[in-house]
């Protein structure tokens, strides 16, 4: 095969101890799980992508900055640079050598891929129409085939069949019709092209006309056809419904355990995405009218997001079945032959739209999803540096009777991250490896090109003692079983004796992997329980790891309690679900634990912090009685309770969503005496009916909510002026979004705010959900578009931030809602958290919509709690964050309230304040709060609606409620205070 790309490695100019970096990856080429502890090698392992990069240059910054700059912290990411592909493709060059067999052929010393960029644009410089697969399929399909082709003499065929599968799926030539032909479809093409080895029936039919005798061709259709059929069913059902390719449909949110059903959603996407590419180049350089050019961004960002899912299938489809390839049977002659690596070298990781750059996003979006990753990522950074590149640990400070280290600083700190991940232990997906400015010495730069380090395991004869040992093995085990049966009187007279059930593992324990790919329950940051998974990770990775370290200094020799925040906090396999709220609210918490803990008050209690992630949708945080949604075993609120005693838990803040879950989660701890004190939720059913009496929260209820929409929908001017009064009423028409099967928020919100603005104005409802087909939302955009532009009324968004993103997209798409004259007025109570910490993205993206949305706060811009909360997280605070951050500082001053009088409180102790003593006038940073004494959320609580303005500003429409411990609360809004607030009962 001709190597455009090989370069002479004796012209290379090598960076200082880059042979040391060498080395340390050829051990790990050469067995994936050097460095774990003997004998506790357990099959999770996961080896961190190495991405080069060079060091700073001296007197810089890390991005190349003036040296008035030089402040600026150095991250350790180092410098992108173009040269640094060249030490990649050197790397290439180590994994294969001339055999020194008679064949003479060039053989693989670990099974590798290059992705040569210039090689995948010059193979389809324009999309083949009879294969619109797109570069970024044909970029994991020439990586597949490479793997496939440099597997090493000896170790066996590489069988990818989940991989074959999901690429079938994608290049599969389906006539559009109804679903169930399209399944059926579907269904045949993966088992003719898959299962032909199974097809006995054509060829003994074959076989039998060949012979001639028509009574022979006649009994093998016979016999055959039926079992034809019978394998050919089965097969499909397999596909269909067996346990492997459940996956699929956890990463697309497909409920259900079809395959088939993701599989069609699959290459919906994929098929998006590529007609959306054609339309772009088509579009040419010709950007058009502002109008156009924003949909076609808008477009191009929804085929962007598609793209990338397609990617994030096929690469995690491809590491399972590279997991399982790297562990054949116990039994296997194979086995001990792969203790490689598969090896995948990106020479030119360039910027966002690099092929390389993006194939690595998706490495580092879902190398956690199974539990064995025996990828080895080596990339070269010739561009920018990816975010998600985390910098090498720093170097710590030799013990006084250390051995010198045999190699630098930066291949010690390569081969500790390595360890760390052959060993199992929680690691980052990717690393940045800076390598220095200083070339080597001339010595060590010859070792690369002339020592072949690289030695894949030879096959040996005692390789088949273990197929062999394993043969007798079971033959004595059914010898015993045989020998014991025989000595039972009667199949009723056996004894079945108890054997003790293995010990799990921590994270077993505390935070099992469930269904969807998440890992849910709990964690104080250090415990190696890692809920960070799936597309937005590496946020809560870094809110762990802080986590640990506020944690580590709370004195556990001295009283201490502890508070568990309780969200979602993940969102299934790289679900395209936005950010969970809840992030903001648990960046609201640490900021509160880590400032109360450095008070110096006479008397307080310090407080340590968990976090509980219930799963998307909460399914998980509860088990049974209204959680009918939990079909597994696991049960975080048991593991909470489970854990009061163990880290002395004062009580639980969070839940952030009105759920049947989430209350069955406070039903649970109500019956252990647990405090809940919650935020961002609004849902009527929460505070009544079986609301516990240990449960409170710091948010407005529904009622409150719908009665404050209601009055700024019937009388803002800043409304009216894109809406206009309907016939015979005396406000604008509502076209009300709804979640029909949301009942403990969508349809509660929807049904009072009907009775709180019917007389002004007509509602019509409009159904559209978290469980809505992606297929469906444009017919739901083309029929809220066609009512408002024959009302003239507005929208009333009664539905989850989750899905809010997916109907802006396509009522920005409709041809009503963009010909309409004026923008479409959108009022949300809840709103996506993108929108809201980017205004700037309305106008860019959503130019035909004008956002108003509530808030149960507004935290001062300039005030102490904002300037902190930005400095910490490089992020603006809004009501979540102040949320979050009054309910840790509300029960710091109930415990130490209670200190007094109960050194040792109990948890119910703290219901019983709550429920007699209370909390009056708490100046927080998202009110002022008055609850608990039969009250369980604040009395007039603080309420907002907001605007996003054409310029992508924010303006505040409406404040009414509890503001200012020093005033009253507000009762008027509106120009001049000309409308009444609506104030609780």
């Amino acid at each position: 095969m001709p190597q455009p790309h090989r370069t002479n490695e004796n012209d290379l100019v090598l960076p200082s101890g880059f042979d040391d970096i060498v080395r340390v990856i050829d051990r790990y080429v050469v067995d994936r799980r050097n460095g774990a502890p003997h004998g506790r090698q357990s099959p999770g392992h996961r080896l961190p992508a190495l991405l080069f990069t060079r060091e700073p240059a001296p007197g810089g910054t890390v991005s190349g900055t003036t040296p008035a700059d030089a402040a600026t912290p150095d991250t350790g990411q180092g410098e992108p640079d173009p040269v640094l592909s060249a030490l990649v493709h050197a790397y290439h060059h180590r994994l294969v050598r001339l055999s020194t067999g008679e064949t003479g052929h060039l053989a693989s010393l670990a099974p590798h891929a290059l992705v040569d960029e210039e090689l995948l644009a010059c193979e389809h410089p324009g999309e083949d129409t009879d294969r619109p697969e797109g570069p970024h399929v044909r970029l994991l399909d020439r990586v597949a085939r490479q793997l496939r082709v440099t597997m090493p003499d000896g170790s066996g065929t590489l069988r990818l069949t989940e991989f074959d599968a999901c690429l079938s799926v994608l290049r599969a030539d389906i006539a559009d019709g109804d679903v169930r032909d399209e399944r059926r479809a579907l269904r045949d093409r993966i088992y003719d092209k898959y299962a032909w080895k199974f097809g006995f029936a054509a060829e003994v039919t074959a076989l039998g006309d060949e012979l001639g005798a028509r009574q022979w061709s006649a009994i093998t259709r016979l016999v055959t056809t039926p079992l034809a059929w019978l394998w050919r069913w089965s097969y499909g059902v397999r596909i269909d419904r067996g346990a492997r390719f459940r996956w699929v449909g956890g990463m697309l949110d497909e409920p259900g355990r079809s395959f088939l059903n993701a599989a069609l959603s699959l290459r919906d996407a994929h098929l998006r995405s590529r007609a959306q590419d054609r339309a772009d180049r088509e579009a040419g350089v010709d950007a058009g009218a502002p109008a156009a050019a924003a949909a076609r961004s808008a477009a191009s960002a929804v085929s962007a997001r598609d793209e990338a899912v397609v990617r994030q299938v096929l690469l995690t489809a491809l590491l399972h079945d590279l997991a399982r390839a790297a562990r054949p049977p116990v039994w296997s002659a194979r086995r001990p032959r792969r203790r490689w690596p598969f090896v995948l070298l990106l020479p030119t990781v360039g910027g966002d739209d690099s092929p390389s750059r993006k194939l690595l996003n998706s490495f580092s979006a879902v190398s956690e999803e199974p539990g064995t990753c025996p990828l080895l990522v080596l990339g070269a950074a010739t561009a920018d540096i990816p975010p998600y590149a985390v910098a090498l640990p720093r170097p710590g400070i030799p013990g006084q009777n250390a051995r010198p280290s045999t190699y630098g600083a930066t291949a010690q700190a390569v081969a500790s991250v390595l360890a760390a991940g052959a060993s199992g232990h929680s690691a980052e997906a990717v690393r940045a490896v800076p390598l220095s400015r200083v070339p080597d010495n001339g010595t060590n730069a010859e070792r690369p090109a002339v020592q072949r380090t690289v030695r894949s395991r030879e096959r040996r004869g005692s390789d088949w003692l273990r197929p062999a040992v394993a043969g007798v093995a079971v033959l004595a085990v059914l010898a015993v079983i045989a020998a014991g049966l025989s000595r039972v009187p009667g199949l009723g007279g056996t004894h079945h004796r108890t054997e003790p059930r293995p010990v799990s593992r921590a994270t077993d324990t505390w935070c099992p992997r469930v269904g969807t790919g998440e890992r849910v329950g709990l964690t104080d940051g250090s415990d190696g329980c890692e809920l960070a998974h799936g597309l937005y990770a590496p946020e809560l990775r870094s809110l762990e790891a802080r986590l640990g370290r506020q944690n580590a200094d709370v004195d556990r020799s001295k009283p201490y309690r502890t508070l568990v925040f309780f969200a979602p906090l993940s969102v299934g396999s790289t679900s395209r679900r936005t950010v969970p709220t809840g992030f903001q609210m648990l960046r609201g918490a640490l900021l509160a634990q880590d400032q109360v803990n450095h008070l110096n008050l006479k008397s307080q209690m310090p407080i340590r912090l968990l976090v509980a992630n219930a799963g998307e949708y909460f399914t998980y945080g509860s088990h049974g009685g209204l959680n009918t949604r939990n079909d597994s075993h696991v049960d975080v609120a048991h593991m909470i309770v489970r854990r009061i005693h163990r880290d002395h838990i004062a009580g639980v803040i969070g839940l952030t969503q009105s759920r049947p879950e989430s209350l069955q989660a406070a039903i649970e701890l109500d019956a252990q005496g647990v405090t809940v004190l919650g935020t961002g939720v609004s849902g009527q059913p929460m505070v009544e009916g079986d609301s516990p009496v240990s449960y409170f929260q710091l948010s407005a209820p529904d009622e409150r909510v719908a009665r404050v929409m209601a009055s700024f929908a019937r009388r803002s001017p800043r409304l009216a002026a894109l809406a206009k009064a309907a016939p015979g009423h005396s406000a604008p028409a509502a076209v009300l979004v709804f979640d029909p099967h949301d009942a403990y928020f969508s349809v509660d919100l929807k049904t009072r705010f009907t009775r709180a603005y019917g007389s002004a104005g007509p509602v019509y409802p409009v159904p559209y959900g978290e469980s809505s087909k992606d297929s469906r939302t444009a017919a739901v955009a083309a029929g809220v578009c066609a009512l408002i532009r024959r009302t003239n009324g507005f929208v009333v968004y009664a539905g989850r931030s989750s899905v809010m993103y997916d109907l802006f997209y396509y009522l920005q798409s409709d041809k009503q809602c963009r010909t309409r004259q004026g923008r479409v007025a959108v009022l949300a109570e809840s709103p996506a958290p993108g929108l809201v910490q980017h205004p700037e993205t309305m106008p860019r993206e959503f130019g035909s919509l004008s956002l108003f949305y509530n808030q149960f706060s507004l935290p001062d811009a300039k005030g102490p709690f904002a300037t902190s909360f930005k400095e910490s997280y490089d992020v603006s605070a809004d009501s979540d964050g102040a949320a979050g951050y009054d309910a840790v500082r509300v029960f710091f001053r109930v415990m130490n309230d209670m200190l007094d009088t109960d050194p040792r409180f109990t948890p119910s102790a703290v219901v019983t304040y709550l429920q007699s003593t209370g909390v009056t006038d708490f100046v927080g940073e998202s009110g002022i709060m008055t609850f608990g004494k039969g009250r369980k959320y604040p009395v007039n609580k603080e309420v907002d609606i907001r605007e996003i303005t054409a310029d992508g500003s924010i303006v505040d429409d409406l404040t009414c409620g509890a503001v200012d411990v020093k005033a009253a609360p507000v009762t008027r809004w509106g120009p001049s205070g000309t409308f009444i607030c609506p104030e609780d009962d």
